[in-house]
């Protein structure tokens, strides 16, 4: 009894803990931007919190697309790009088995294939190199179907980020010459914005440049150290003298003496008409400038690719490298998802909402080249299991152009009362045997149906010479037009059997 009590006095503790919980605030953020103390959005117009971009840029991104022009950057993010637009991308319906939603991604693939797509994720890339980049989508009329015809990349200057209101997300807006300072409202399901990294929750983002500025700066300086140290101590210097006494015109004449040894510089002193070479003395290493370059080279390789310095070789090189493969892979992957999430909530999602489809999702899936033919040899060994594969798997697997084959209609039974055909085909389990089967069933009543005819006919004569009479007066008006099909199917068939009979002999032997 008592330990009864003690459960109801617990049961009730509970139920007026749960009723005493406070429902949760919906759709609002509560440490939003705008309560910010250490960030000034003067008229509500928000800044990017890369610090390097304040500091050296003025907010600027032309700080980071000068980086472009490093051979070393400009390979690695080659090498982000391009490694996910030469994979496949698919679109799958966000609802499984509902013929209408694998229908309208159908739609949806044509309408992504009817533009430049692979281009607009090239352009929207970039948003690795300087946080974000921005599209616009030119829009038109095709098939009567609302579809997007181009999409031009826009300079990241031209726009900025306005929040004047808690409760509300920021929005883009478009600076004008009548509005430079807050912009223009830009239309809806008009511009795509990726970003990467946004620190913060900041709408700008943050790139690599963030990491890649530095070195890039060394590496400069550097080479223009190590093209000094060349010139300095990679070829000698001439040096002319000439008597104390000397006029203008000797001068001139020792200044083309020298010219014509070298065209960098020279030395010409009042000291004889004496021409001999200086050649400066170097001791020590003369490959400080060179190893600091390759450093910086490893370095953006790192942050670009994750590839790692090559320090070893032999089996440890060939680790590394397989690490490396995987490491560039796991990043292609998650570029790939990280953009196709803005796909998803963009693009993707305005192409449906315009033309009434079922909500699709767009994806590319970033692995090795498998053997189809084990592949395939796997999917037929759980298909034996009981299992079978829709169609946006096998699309999803094997590529586009793939669709259910339409089912091959049975074989109408014979009519009721009609003879039984003899088959000889009854027990055989094979598919000849299948067929022939069906064919006999329908031949049943093609025969008996001529049959009833010649009995009819047969009946309506009175001696053999009246049957034989009627018969050939009757041959032409015969309907045997269904029994000359079967008949053509019989022959095929037997030539089959005969076929099948061949290639046992031939197995045997």
């Amino acid at each position: 009894m008592a330990k009864h009590k003690r459960s109801t006095r617990v049961a009730a503790a509970a139920v007026a803990a749960s009723a005493a919980v406070p429902a949760p605030e919906l759709q609002t953020e509560f440490a939003n931007r705008l309560r910010d103390p250490f960030e000034t959005a003067y008229m509500g117009v928000l800044r990017t919190n890369d610090p390097l971009l304040l500091e050296r840029g003025n907010g600027s991104l032309e700080l980071y697309r000068d980086l472009r022009r490093d051979g070393k950057v400009f390979s690695g993010l080659q090498k982000r790009q391009l490694a996910l637009i030469g994979k496949p991308w698919q679109v799958e319906p966000r609802q499984k088995n509902n013929a209408k939603a694998t229908a309208d991604a159908l739609k949806v693939t044509e309408i992504l294939k009817g533009f430049s797509y692979d281009k607009l994720c090239a352009d929207l890339l970039e948003a690795l190199l300087a946080g974000h980049s921005i599209a616009e989508i030119v829009w038109g009329i095709r098939d009567g179907q609302v579809v997007p015809l181009r999409a031009p990349k826009r300079a990241q200057r031209r726009f900025v980020y306005v929040q004047d209101d808690e409760n509300k997300p920021p929005r883009l807006q478009m600076l004008t010459r009548e509005a430079m300072l807050k912009g223009i409202p830009v239309p809806e399901r008009k511009f795509i914005v990726h970003r990467v990294n946004p620190e913060d929750d900041n709408p700008y983002g943050t790139g690599l440049g963030l990491q890649l500025f530095w070195p890039v700066f060394f590496k400069r300086k550097g080479i223009v150290a190590w093209n000094k140290l060349c010139d300095r101590f990679g070829s000698p210097t001439p040096w002319g003298k000439y008597p104390r006494n000397s006029g203008p015109k000797e001068k001139g004449t020792l200044a083309d003496a020298l010219r014509a040894f070298s065209s960098d510089g020279f030395v010409a002193t009042p000291e004889g008409m004496e021409i001999s070479l200086l050649e400066a003395k170097l001791s020590g290493n003369v490959t400080t400038q060179q190893a600091l370059c390759e450093y910086m080279d490893d370095w953006i390789a790192e942050v670009l690719t994750g590839q790692e310095p090559q320090r070893s070789g032999g089996g440890a090189l060939a680790a590394a490298s397989k690490e490396r493969k995987d490491v560039r892979q796991d990043l292609t992957q998650a570029d790939s998802d990280l953009l196709s999430e803005t796909l998803n909530e963009t693009l993707v999602a305005w192409i449906c909402e315009l033309n009434g489809f079922e909500p699709c999702h767009v994806y590319r899936q970033i692995k090795e080249e498998e053997d189809i033919k084990a592949q395939a040899e796997a999917d037929k060994a759980v298909h034996e299991m009981g299992f079978e594969l829709d169609e946006n798997t096998v699309r999803a697997k094997y590529g586009e152009g793939w669709r259910r084959r339409q089912a091959v209609t049975p074989p109408a039974p014979p009519a009721p009362g009609g003879p039984a055909p003899a088959s000889f085909a009854e027990g055989d389990p094979d598919l000849l045997g299948a067929v022939t089967a069906a064919l006999e069933r329908r031949a049943a009543p093609e025969w008996q149906r001529v049959t009833d005819d010649l009995q009819a006919i047969v009946g309506q004569a009175g001696d053999m010479d009246g049957v034989r009479a009627a018969i050939l007066a009757q041959y032409g008006a015969l309907d045997t037009a269904d029994l000359t099909r079967l008949m053509a199917a019989a022959f095929a068939l037997a030539e089959l059997k005969g076929m099948d009979a061949a290639r046992g002999e031939n197995s045997k032997a």
